[in-house]
């Protein structure tokens, strides 16, 4: 039987760093995604973890037996075949992650004895709105034209970070004022500017959680990328958190 290869082991401090290109503290979805995309490219990397366990928020924990909690992933949006985050997910677990699709409905909004589904697919999102504040239909449309605005210039602020330092300094600044148009403003600022039904923000603003602070205090580019992040659905990762 072939044994197999110890992939951890305890820190010693007088562990000889000269053979590694990288070292990384902490072995969080961040830092296990940064050392296999430096390892992939070649490179020598040393993960440092103070917890026994690898994995961070992919942790899960076990009540009773056959009970399981998940630490941190719940669902996972933009896992669609083909979709570039899928891609890259691909590519560092070498396509060994499989991911269920949790349903037509990823989100149910509980507010004043009422219940408010989130459907997968920007039609269905909007058309179910329509049906729930059949009076507010120019808002719910500014609003989506809004996320899609707040994205795209987000995803121009982030690309400008990959720039050389000239090209950086003769259009970066204004991707980062044409991107501050939106992160600067709080998510309740931007919906209480489209509509003053303080009902219809509730159920817009109920993804909250995801990004951890309230609506008065949240940027609204935070909130566009969640929201976008999660339009064609969620997915869970087959046989849970901690694959």
């Amino acid at each position: 039987m072939k044994k197999k290869t110890k992939i951890y082991k305890r820190f010693n401090a007088n562990l000889d760093y000269k053979n590694y290109d990288h070292i990384i503290i902490g072995s969080g979805i961040g830092g296990l995604t940064t050392a296999t995309w430096l390892a992939k490219a070649g490179r020598k990397v040393l993960i440092l973890e103070q917890h026994y366990l690898p994995g961070g928020f992919t942790h899960v924990f076990k009540r009773k037996g056959n009970f399981k909690w998940d630490v941190g992933v719940h669902y996972v949006g933009n896992m669609a075949k083909h979709s570039p985050l899928k891609r890259l997910f691909d590519f560092i677990s070498d396509s060994k992650i499989k991911w269920d699709p949790i349903g037509e409905v990823y989100d149910v909004v509980h507010l004043k004895n009422k219940i408010y589904q989130f459907k997968k697919g920007e039609e269905k999102f909007k058309s179910q709105l329509f049906e729930y504040f059949p009076n507010e239909k120019q808002a719910i449309i500014k609003y989506l034209e809004l996320i899609k605005k707040s994205n795209k210039r987000a995803n121009l602020f982030f690309l400008e970070k990959f720039f050389e330092p000239i090209l950086n300094k003769l259009i970066g600044k204004i991707l980062i004022n044409r991107f501050n148009k939106y992160s600067n403003k709080t998510t309740y600022e931007v919906l209480n500017s489209i509509t003053d039904n303080e009902d219809l923000i509730s159920v817009l603003c109920a993804q909250a959680g995801n990004y951890g602070l309230p609506p008065k205090e949240s940027s609204f580019s935070a909130h566009a990328l969640i929201v976008n992040h999660f339009m064609e659905g969620g997915y869970y990762p087959n046989g849970g958190a901690n694959q």
